[in-house]
């Protein structure tokens, strides 16, 4: 089918979608980029954000990714993902408590007293926290889109 080309997307659960599309836009590590047909190949790692993609006829759907990689070949186009949902399989409440409680994690992190041995641990913790509020940010907004 000219105009198209085959994508698939996987997560270690599952296939979230596979299907001919006509464009693909992806939160690169270096930066957002599109594949249409005819695209060159090429490699690259995945940010924590949203991939759009454009269906036969011009429909686009939203998905929320928390990162990963994808190969972009002559014969194809495989995005293996971290997570991946799309945006109306979002639930918007459990998002929603998942930033309220990074946010609250974040805050203990950074009020509580801890003695300097203890501070190589804070901040991979702090990190990991930013990390899950991030992701929840990003599903929510993604969310958003569809309903």
């Amino acid at each position: 089918m000219p105009g198209t080309f085959p994508l698939e997307i996987v997560t270690p659960t599952r296939i979230l979608f596979q299907g001919e599309v006509e464009m693909l836009r992806a939160p690169g590590t270096l930066g957002s980029f599109q594949v249409f047909p005819g695209h060159a190949p090429l490699i690259s790692t995945l940010e924590v954000g949203e991939i759009d993609i454009r269906l036969p006829g011009g429909k686009e759907r939203a998905i929320a990714t928390s990162g990963g990689f994808v190969e972009v070949l002559r014969k194809g186009v495989t995005v293996l993902a971290e997570t991946a949902e799309f945006a109306e399989e979002i639930d918007r409440v459990r998002a929603e408590q998942a930033v309220a409680r990074a946010k609250q994690q974040l805050e203990h992190l950074r009020t509580t007293a801890r003695v300097k041995a203890e501070s190589a641990t804070r901040q991979v913790s702090d990190a990991e926290v930013e990390m899950a509020l991030i992701r929840a940010l990003n599903r929510l907004r993604v969310a958003q889109r569809e309903h």
